[in-house]
């Protein structure tokens, strides 16, 4: 799964102009959460909370941070969060996920 993530994740993020804004860390995590909690949510059944954070993802996207990079910095946070929902338990999982969720809900990003 990390790898799918990763790779979703680094080729809308390291692609861009030489005027291309970079990109936050709150906000590659928050789109990192998005991805893997909507396969989390998936995996476990819970196919309206995956729906929301597929939704969130792709609004996401299309409001821009396809065009957008990624400094070293936020590539190395973006590396230790991914880690860290590797190795979390189940209900560990969960709490990163209310926190997708929340991301979505109160991401103002292309606005």
């Amino acid at each position: 799964m990390k790898k799918a993530i990763l790779a979703g994740v680094f080729s809308c993020l390291f692609i861009g102009s030489a005027t291309a804004k970079y990109l936050e860390s709150e906000v590659a995590i928050g789109m990192a959460s998005l991805m893997m909690c909507s396969t989390f949510y998936s995996e476990t059944n819970m196919l309206v909370e995956g729906s929301a954070v597929g939704q969130a993802a792709t609004k996401h996207r299309e409001a821009g941070i396809d065009k957008m990079m990624m400094t070293a910095e936020t590539s190395a946070e973006l590396d230790r969060f991914i880690k860290q929902f590797d190795s979390s338990t189940k209900e560990q999982k969960f709490e990163l996920c209310a926190g997708a969720m929340k991301f979505a809900e109160e991401s103002n990003f292309g606005q």
